[in-house]
């Protein structure tokens, strides 16, 4: 066992002879001691220094050793308090230990017992530390687990600034992730204890740190303060993210402590926390970049199919377009909307495998081709099938068809066992129909996509849906003109919800 042979170690007793043979019987281990016959000067000393061990007497005239062990806890919650006594009770005993004394010894005491009480106090000690380092690169190794497993990145940095924070005993932490090739900043997140400590922690001229530089060692800047009338040191470290031999981001540390000292396990958390990073990082831009690949493949056979009607064209980038505006009108999170652009770009790729002559058909279909063109949502389901990726499109795909009554199709069932997504779909996708152009008819104008909405809301259509995209239109939200090529008179809208208010 490796015992710190620097450690700070404060004795306390009202009897300075004692305190003169303790330091004289140890003055061969090169302990860093401290000693003193007034237990009020000790405890001060404790409050502003760092403390390894304490050795204590219990009765010191008006004072007690349970003063110095509730101060040493309070201010060093790893340090070994040890208790000299020449009056040993069980009560005593137990009473010290609940406090959070390591021993205590009887007076008088042979001097190879003390220095063999204070290394094993050291040693316990350090095998404390060692659990504690242990137990937070543990935490880290986790979140990099998770990260790897496609937990999303801003998810990832936020426990990671959380985690780094309570480890390093920090009052902020901030991480900045950079393109590597323009070293401009793509995301950040933070976690402070106060708000005028983020734009430190956050500040992106901490990244010229590592212009020049490919070491992961972190910066460390040092620097004695005045808090609260005490004088501390306030300690700030840039913590470097290389991949691949470029910079993707740096992790910075604010800590204030009245002691100047960052540990090796600490420092070794830190590298761990960088090379997590690093891999997390790697692996979202390889996962977006597949994602990427993906949906362009998927544009482009969705493209295909509305090159196969020309009346048709833009439908996809139009449905996304309502859809988007409808749930952040909805208060949906960015990852829910990132997948329902997927699901719009998705939703109608089962009419590759409807025939031409029936997707192009100007006439009524008849009841054979009418079940073809049903069919494409459980072909566009076939289709993705077995690409985790497309997973959060299912719904988009399967049921914008589906009616709130439960005369839909495919499945036809009904309310809310429809999927929202595929609920808010429908509006969506049934206003562009009316309003855009078709083989068999000009498209119509926004009075007439109203009153549909309106007249099937809570037959075809969820209400609460219907609701929310007439509020975005009627409040003007969307670009009619640019998305149809026509005005429209919004008034129309306040008309026909007044008309229904008057026939209910």
């Amino acid at each position: 066992m490796v015992v710190n042979s620097n450690a700070n170690i404060v004795v306390v007793d009202d009897e300075k002879y004692i305190c003169s043979i303790i330091v004289e019987a140890l003055a061969s281990d090169n302990y860093n001691i401290n000693h003193f016959t007034d237990p009020i000067a000790a405890q001060e000393h404790i409050e502003k220094n760092s403390v390894d061990l304490v050795l204590t007497d219990l009765v010191m005239g008006d004072h007690s050793g349970v003063d110095v062990i509730e101060r040493t806890m309070a201010c060093h919650r790893d340090a070994v308090v040890i208790l000299m006594t020449a009056h040993p009770t069980v009560q005593t005993a137990i009473s010290v230990l609940k406090k959070g004394a390591y021993d205590f010894l009887v007076k008088p005491f042979k001097l190879d017992l003390l220095k063999a009480t204070i290394r094993r106090g050291l040693e316990h000690q350090s095998v404390l530390r060692d659990n504690v380092h242990l137990k937070g690169q543990v935490e880290f190794l986790k979140v990099a687990s998770a990260s790897v497993a496609g937990v999303n990145i801003d998810k990832f940095l936020d426990l990671t600034v959380k985690s780094c924070k309570k480890e390093m005993a920090a009052q902020a932490v901030g991480v900045l992730e950079v393109d590597p090739r323009t070293r401009d900043v793509i995301r950040t997140a933070h976690e402070a204890d106060a708000d005028e400590y983020v734009e430190e922690v956050l500040d992106e001229s901490t990244l010229l740190n590592f212009s020049y530089t490919r070491s992961n060692r972190p910066n460390i800047q040092r620097s004695q303060i005045t808090d609260d009338g005490e004088t501390v040191t306030r300690i700030f470290l840039s913590q470097p993210i290389f991949a691949s031999r470029k910079l993707h981001g740096v992790f910075n540390i604010l800590i204030i402590s009245p002691f100047d000292e960052i540990t090796s396990g600490q420092l070794n958390v830190l590298s761990i926390l960088s090379n997590s990073a690093a891999s997390a990082i790697t692996n979202h831009r390889l996962y977006q970049d597949l994602e990427l690949s993906y949906l362009q493949a998927i544009k482009g056979l969705a493209n295909a199919i509305e090159a196969r009607d020309p009346y048709t064209a833009g439908h996809t980038d139009r449905v996304s377009h309502l859809a988007r505006k409808i749930a952040q009108a909805l208060e949906w999170d960015d990852a829910r909307v990132s997948d329902l652009m997927m699901g719009c770009t998705l939703h109608d790729i089962g009419k590759i495998g409807v025939p031409d002559r029936i997707l192009n058909k100007a006439g009524t279909l008849t009841g054979d081709e009418r079940r073809m063109m049903n069919s494409h949502p459980q072909v566009g389901l076939k289709i993705i099938s077995g690409i985790d990726l497309f997973r959060p499109a299912v719904p988009y795909i399967i049921a914008h068809h589906e009616w709130f009554n439960g005369d839909g199709y495919p499945e036809g069932i009904s309310g809310e066992g429809i999927p929202i997504e595929g609920r808010l779909l429908a509006v969506a996708d049934t206003f562009d129909a009316i309003l855009s152009d078709r083989p068999y008819r000009r498209g119509a104008g926004l009075g007439v996509a109203v009153s549909e909405l309106i007249k099937y809301r809570g037959a075809q259509f969820d209400p609460l849906i219907v609701d929310t995209f007439i509020e975005i239109l009627r409040q003007g939200k969307i670009d009619l003109e640019e998305m149809y090529g026509r005005e429209e008179d919004l008034s129309v809208i306040d008309g026909l919800l007044n008309a229904k208010t008057v026939s209910a």
